[in-house]
């Protein structure tokens, strides 16, 4: 079962426990922004305690789940994520890989820049167009270690090249991996030119780096989000490029939008969409 942004409200939590009892999957994949979006940023601690009691009866239903945090998730938490995948309640692939039945799982949760101010999780595209956005809807802060707000000291532009680009973590990853045919990828935001990442009013956001990765590595499938109305926006939400299958699955309104994926032989089979339908 794959999926991301289940972040809008907690309903959606137990309408996937529900679809775990329903649809039995061996792993669930969750490509980042596990918290409440209505909530404040600093409050996510408060929601620990709900991450930790659906991760439990996901586990106690047999089902491997694998997870990595979002560009509207708390950053402070990744300690706790990693203690929490030491004790076996899930597996946290931040900026890492682990090996789940067989499969090598990735997690890149970096995303391009956006008109947001909450810009930890932000990191330039590919050097030669570092995809700033040109809208800011304020100054750019990220939380510091005491949970408090601060803004970003000096030029944003500096603060991106310090920290990396997504094409360098993507490249970072790459060289881990040991089989590449039997990887499966969260990456938070998803590819250009692909339809996959056009947000409400018509515009593309994807990343180059992430389109550039799936054309010249061919990942067995990879998993994205970010933006929760590309889907209903443009009627696409999976494509596929060379051997690799992308994943887009949305996330909107009341329902729980996922898909299960079939994976027989190391290739994949079948794929349905709760919303969409077969595939």
């Amino acid at each position: 079962m794959t999926l991301s942004d289940i972040h809008q409200m907690n309903n959606k939590w137990k309408k996937l426990i529900t679809a775990c009892k329903l649809e039995k999957p061996d792993i669930i994949a969750i490509a980042g922004d596990l918290f409440p979006k209505d909530k404040g940023i600093q409050d996510h601690f408060n929601f620990m305690h709900h991450i930790k009691k659906y991760a439990k009866q996901i586990k106690d239903l047999n089902i491997e789940l694998v997870l990595m945090l979002g560009n509207d998730d708390n950053q402070n938490l990744i300690p706790l994520f990693q203690e929490l995948d030491k004790e076996g309640l899930f597996h946290f692939v931040h900026d890492s890989i682990k090996i789940v039945k067989g499969y090598e799982f990735v997690g890149m949760p970096w995303v391009k820049d956006y008109p947001f101010t909450y810009k930890f999780w932000i990191k330039i595209d590919v050097s030669e167009n570092p995809g700033i956005s040109s809208q800011q809807f304020g100054k750019p802060i990220i939380l510091d270690d005491n949970n408090k707000w601060e803004e970003i000291e000096g030029k944003y532009l500096h603060y991106l090249l310090e920290k990396g680009s997504i094409e360098q973590s993507l490249s970072d990853l790459v060289s881990q991996v040991k089989d590449m045919n039997k990887s499966i990828w969260l990456i938070h935001g998803p590819p250009a030119y692909m339809k996959l990442d056009v947000c409400g009013h018509g515009e593309e956001v994807g990343s180059i780096a992430v389109t550039n990765f799936l054309e010249n590595n061919e990942p067995m499938l990879t998993i994205h989000g970010h933006i929760h109305e590309s889907p209903e926006v443009t009627g696409i939400w999976k494509k596929q490029v060379g051997n690799t299958t992308v994943i887009q699955n949305g996330q909107l309104h009341l329902d729980l939008y996922y898909s299960m994926v079939k994976i027989e032989d190391n290739k994949i089979t079948e794929m349905k969409h709760s919303i969409y339908g077969n595939e």
